[in-house]
């Protein structure tokens, strides 16, 4: 259940200094929404304009951005509120989707999962170092955690390494561990490459986001110890709800090729 709309403090804007008043308005308002609870209200459009004193373009221009930045989210006919903290997927170690949900305190469930036999694409059997037209385990699932929708994924298994997966893969939530518990396949590396887009229709329909909301897509091939692809996968997340966190360590060598560059550091 949501609270009632948390007025904002306003006090009076400076049309001096040079920083626009929509900046203002839009710190004002950071600093507020950060100490309310995810899933507040705040106040109506019109109230701010009345208790800024400024054009209902300079408040929408202002909470635009914090729509942007996933600190509010607005949901037609019932307002703006305060988003809930992203869920973050660490990159830097081969971890299952559930896993990473688990770990953050999250429910994780599935629904509309859908098992089914598929021919290699010339792209798939390039990637998993199979034959064009060879079986794959195609695994199509659409992932919540606590109960609200954030990611649909879709798995490409070599069929010969997972037989009679949709009769085995009938419960549970993490196909890593089905592939570790009943056929004794680990991950050993995974290769991520994430990317921005807008959804398709149907993913937006899907994940229950606006048509121009951005998703976090991620294409990923896993292998396993002796390099043998184990599957590739497909996840597409909604940007105001998921984030990729990335942990570096060191300085990389540069390559002897480039002395020039070596001497400036």
């Amino acid at each position: 259940m949501t609270s009632k709309p948390v007025p904002v403090q306003s006090r009076s804007l400076t049309r001096e200094g040079g920083v626009s008043l929509y900046a203002q308005i839009r710190e004002r308002l950071r600093n507020e929404t950060m100490q309310m609870t995810p899933g507040s209200a705040i106040l109506p459009e019109i109230e701010l304009e009345r208790n800024f004193g400024v054009s209902r373009i300079t408040i929408r221009r202002a909470i635009d951005d914090l729509v942007q930045e996933g600190l509010l989210v607005r949901k037609q006919g019932k307002g703006t509120f305060v988003q809930g903290p992203k869920l973050t997927h660490e990159l830097n170690a081969v971890t299952s989707w559930t896993e990473q949900l688990r770990m953050l305190g999250f429910t994780a469930q599935t629904t509309d999962r859908q098992i089914q036999e598929v021919e290699a694409s010339p792209a798939l059997a390039k990637e998993l170092h199979i034959s064009r037209g060879d079986p794959l385990s195609m695994v199509m699932r659409l992932r919540l955690a606590n109960g609200e929708p954030v990611s649909l994924m879709t798995n490409y298994l070599p069929a010969a390494l997972v037989p009679d997966l949709a009769r085995k893969f009938v419960k549970g939530e993490s196909l890593y561990d089905l592939l570790h518990q009943v056929y004794r396949l680990v991950p050993d590396l995974a290769v991520d490459k994430v990317e921005t887009r807008l959804p398709t229709r149907e993913e937006a329909k899907r994940l229950k986001v606006p048509a121009r909301t951005p998703v976090l897509c991620v294409n990923r091939i896993s292998y396993l110890a002796d390099g043998t692809p184990l599957e590739k996968s497909v996840v597409i997340s909604r940007g105001d709800r998921y984030q990729y966190q990335v942990s570096l360590r060191g300085r990389a060598r540069l390559p002897s090729s480039f002395p020039s560059l070596r001497s400036r550091s």
